[in-house]
């Protein structure tokens, strides 16, 4: 006889009913945060924004969006210089709209500009070099001046002597030179060869929007190839090498889409068609989707809410909801396919609520332990599951007992063969023994041969089109994208100038020690410094002119006059051009310069040179998340020891101290197991690693608590944990075979993990069940 029909309790009906005004209050949230929701598909948007070091937040964020936003092109005709290829390219390029601006060749006005600029202010843009000759009277900048006149290389005209007698500005431009040793202008361009004898030109371009719009960038790559296609048909020998954050940006974003799409599909599927096979109903299909589809709405209005963005890689790790919040309507539905004839649906749930609730707590602490990572990726997946499987659980708790009214009942499915294994476990000591005992020789083997790595390369898996491009350019131009500078930054231009000023002498003797090769600062100096050039200069006056009447020159005369430049001026010339990218002023007045360094052999020396300096940051940004990664891998390995000894402590209280310990069995293996599947399979553990050990604790837990649940039955918790187990393989296994290296080891621990606490649940079975027959 069935009590289907039995009448609901009264107070069912209005928690329904609530729940079901909150479900549409975070539909119709979500529809109002739909239109300005952004998706991010940036790794770098995935790392701490502390990592430039202690600097005012505003420029932090403001060098950032600016380096993002930087586009480079070298362009070859081949071993023939030929401008004419390069126009072609930056034709094509001006005419892209995603472009802001594209720099390429200078024109005579503008050679012309910078000349004037050069020598209007020759005075107050006195180089180190020259500034260094000017010591102790000037006789080296005399005998310098001679050098320069008598060389027959050098060109010296004689307006120029006129017009600046001390080679001012000559000495400043062969200065730039210097500082630019593999770049020279040729024709108005900036070119440079390589070994080969094929010439090189160089062009410059900035982002229209952010480098994290993935549908623009994607327009923009897509863009840029067919652009490179039409050059190449037009001169077959033309070779372009780009480099910009925008391409590893668009590859990332396609590379997730594409996760998300086969991945996400065939999670759906397999997820769909088991609960299908072993239900033989549409209807639980129905409640599984109903379950999933509030726990995906709950999930992404929150985190909209909370971060105003969704993280491309919050959707794909976060595919692991699917299978999980599938688990709380398959442990219902399958107490109610096999007690349902003789319980109505709210005694069903009375039997299972407790586990439920206990279930979903763990997986929620589990998930907000994440929250402790400082990766707001990571922080925006834990958001996104906890909120996600917490709604999930609800709609199961206040709506399916009403929604799976009538739901036939049918024979367990695979009902011999859990039987068996039930058997197995009730009178089996080799097995009760044996396997567990297996089980931690495995663990042993791969844990010592377990080895660590916080790389954060293994965030995504570069192209090696890509890496090749920038290993060339950095040979072709000596500027490489090692991320390692120095961040100067001060209330005002001129105290930033001044403290600029100041650190370069501590940065000549660094190099000195070796602990650097080069670093480079803008050409432009403090107002106390032009001060103090001028006074030089008017001491060195003497020996130049009477090195020069020595040569003959009597009518010669230097203009020692004041010839300021402020930092405003100098940013609106186009001797700025190539150097605005390393200067940064808030509207407030403070103001922030890159000195970006090459050759770093020791990052601990210069990070404390820096904090030796008021108003200096030393920047070595991959170093930097190198070491968050081992901090909070750290981090992580204590909490899940404490994890496990609150886990330990629980079991003991609630079921004594000899069954509390062997419950804690499975949850101890899974996380050895987890880490030997990681190692068995080539992998090293990180910080990814340790988050996948704390849902495998979170998730595994569930099922010896499906077990050890009082009012459930052995057949009823095994046929349910099964399923569970088998939608968390199909969902979370889908991350194994990811290409990005973090997500896919993030998939072997879990996966290998959760399987073990499945295989060793029954070890949770109450004594009094396992002695039934």
């Amino acid at each position: 006889m069935t009590n289907n029909n039995v009448l609901a309790p009264n107070n069912a009906r209005r928690p329904a009913l609530i729940w079901a005004v909150f479900c549409l209050i975070l539909l119709g949230t979500l529809l109002a945060l739909l239109p300005g929701a952004r998706m991010n598909s940036s790794v770098l948007a995935m790392l701490p924004k502390q990592a430039l070091g202690d600097i005012p937040p505003a420029l932090n964020d403001g060098f950032i969006s600016r380096l993002d936003k930087q586009m480079m092109w070298l362009v070859s005709p081949g071993k023939t210089p030929d401008p004419h290829v390069a126009q072609a390219w930056f034709d094509q390029l001006k005419s892209t709209p995603a472009l802001a601006q594209v720099k390429g060749p200078m024109d005579a006005k503008s050679q012309q500009e910078w000349g004037a600029f050069y020598w209007q202010h020759r005075n107050g843009m006195v180089d180190s070099a020259t500034r260094d000759r000017l010591q102790n009277g000037g006789e080296a900048q005399a005998q310098w001046v001679l050098s320069q006149l008598y060389s027959a290389f050098s060109g010296v005209s004689g307006k120029e002597l006129q017009n600046d007698p001390f080679m001012l500005t000559r000495g400043s431009q062969l200065a730039l030179m210097q500082s630019s040793q593999r770049l020279r202008l040729m024709d108005g361009w900036l070119a440079t060869q390589d070994q080969d004898g094929n010439y090189w030109y160089l062009l410059h371009g900035e982002l229209q929007s952010d480098a994290f719009d993935m549908q623009q960038t994607h327009q923009l790559v897509q863009e840029l190839t067919a652009a490179e296609a039409r050059l190449k048909t037009r001169f077959p020998q033309a070779q372009v090498l780009s480099r910009g954050t925008v391409l590893y940006s668009d590859y990332a974003s396609q590379q997730a889409k594409r996760d998300i799409s086969t991945l996400g599909a065939a999670t759906v599927f397999g997820v769909l068609l088991l609960i299908v096979l072993v239900f033989r109903s549409l209807r639980p299909l129905l409640l599984s989707l109903l379950s999933i589809g509030i726990g995906a709405l709950a999930g992404t209005t929150v985190t909209l809410l909370l971060f105003g963005e969704l993280h491309l890689m919050t959707l794909v790790m976060s595919m692991s909801i699917i299978g999980i919040s599938a688990d709380y309507t398959l442990y219902y539905l399958t107490e109610r396919m096999v007690h349902g004839a003789e319980n109505s649906p709210w005694q069903s749930l009375n039997k299972v609520r407790n586990a439920l609730l206990l279930a979903l707590l763990t997986t929620v602490v589990a998930y907000l332990i994440m929250m402790l990572a400082p990766f707001p990726g990571i922080r925006q997946m834990a958001i996104f599951a906890a909120v996600g499987l917490s709604a999930s659980c609800l709609t199961v708790v206040f709506w399916h007992p009403w929604l799976c009214r009538g739901l036939p009942v049918r024979p367990v499915p695979m009902l011999g063969l859990l039987l068996r294994w039930l058997a197995l476990w009730r009178r089996n000591n080799a097995l009760i023994y044996g396997l567990p005992a297996a089980l931690a020789v495995v663990s042993l083997i791969g844990l010592s041969t377990l080895q660590v790595n916080d790389d954060i390369a293994q965030l995504q898996a570069l192209p090696s089109h890509l890496l090749e491009q920038e290993k060339q350019i950095t040979q072709l131009t000596g500027q490489n994208v090692d991320q390692k500078w120095f961040v100067v930054y001060g209330d005002s231009p001129e105290q930033t100038l001044t403290r600029m000023e100041a650190f370069t002498a501590h940065l000549d003797t660094a190099r000195q020690q070796g602990l650097l090769a080069r670093y480079r600062t803008i050409p432009l100096n403090s107002q106390a410094r032009q001060a103090q050039d001028l006074a030089l200069l008017n001491h060195a006056t003497p020996a130049i002119g009477q090195a020069l009447q020595q040569a003959g020159l009597h009518d010669v005369k230097p203009d020692l006059r004041a010839m300021p430049v402020n930092v405003a001026d100098w940013l609106a010339s186009p001797v700025s051009e190539g150097w605005r990218l390393m200067w940064l002023t808030l509207p407030r007045g403070v103001s922030g310069v890159l000195i970006p360094v090459d050759g770093v052999k020791d990052s601990a020396a210069l990070k404390a040179l820096a904090e030796q300096h008021t108003g200096v940051a030393w920047v070595d940004r991959k170093q930097s998340f190198d070491a968050l990664f081992a901090l909070y891998r750290t981090v992580l390995t204590v909490l899940l020891g404490v994890a496990l000894a609150a886990i330990a402590i629980g079991a003991v209280v609630r079921t004594g101290w000899r069954k509390g310990l062997i419950s804690l069995l499975p949850s101890l293996l899974s996380l050895g197991c987890g880490l030997a599947a990681l190692a068995f399979s080539g992998h090293s553990v990180n910080l990814f690693s340790l988050l996948a050990l704390v849902l495998v604790l979170g998730i595994g837990i569930n099922y010896t608590l499906f077990f050890s649940n009082p009012r459930g039955t052995p057949l009823t918790s095994l046929l349910a944990i099964t399923l569970a187990m088998m939608t968390t393989l199909l969902t979370l296994g889908m991350l194994v075979f990811s290409s990005t290296q973090a997500i896919s080891s993030f998939g072997i621990v879990l996966v290998s993990g959760i399987f073990t606490a499945w295989l060793l649940s029954p070890l949770a079975m109450p004594t009094k069940k396992r002695e039934k027959r």
